[in-house]
């Protein structure tokens, strides 16, 4: 339960970039661009959840949780570049598009819960 504070300010975030269309904005399709956050912030708050509670420091976490979003960003990317390249016939490239933003929101998540544990010393850290 200590993790909690940490938690909330993180998820009413990412339903701000979900309400917002920043995830629209930097390349998901407008289909499914509220809906990756809706799908990926859960896992990264549960994620960021079990990190702390795992006793991994914030620093670490921070550095994992930031390698995570930007790992599933490229792929994002790069899936959508290989899926517009292939007029839309590429289904591999399609999955890993929309799955590479699933993974971004978790990653995104989890950093800023790792992130906001930092303003609750001695409550949230882990």
């Amino acid at each position: 339960m200590r993790h909690l504070p940490a938690l909330i300010p993180a998820a009413l975030l990412m339903a701000l970039a979900a309400q917002t269309g920043l995830t629209e904005s930097l390349g998901a399709h407008p289909w499914w661009a509220a809906q990756v956050i809706l799908l990926g912030a859960p896992a990264g708050l549960l994620l960021a959840a079990l990190a702390a509670l795992s006793g991994l420091a914030a620093g670490p976490r921070i550095i994992l949780f930031a390698l995570i979003a930007a790992a599933a960003f490229a792929a994002a990317t790069w899936g959508k570049a290989e899926f517009a390249a292939s007029y839309a016939e590429n289904v591999m490239a399609g999955r890993l598009w929309f799955l590479g933003w699933i993974g971004t929101a978790a990653g995104a998540a989890a950093l800023l819960a790792a992130l906001t544990s930092l303003a609750y010393p001695g409550r949230a850290r882990g």
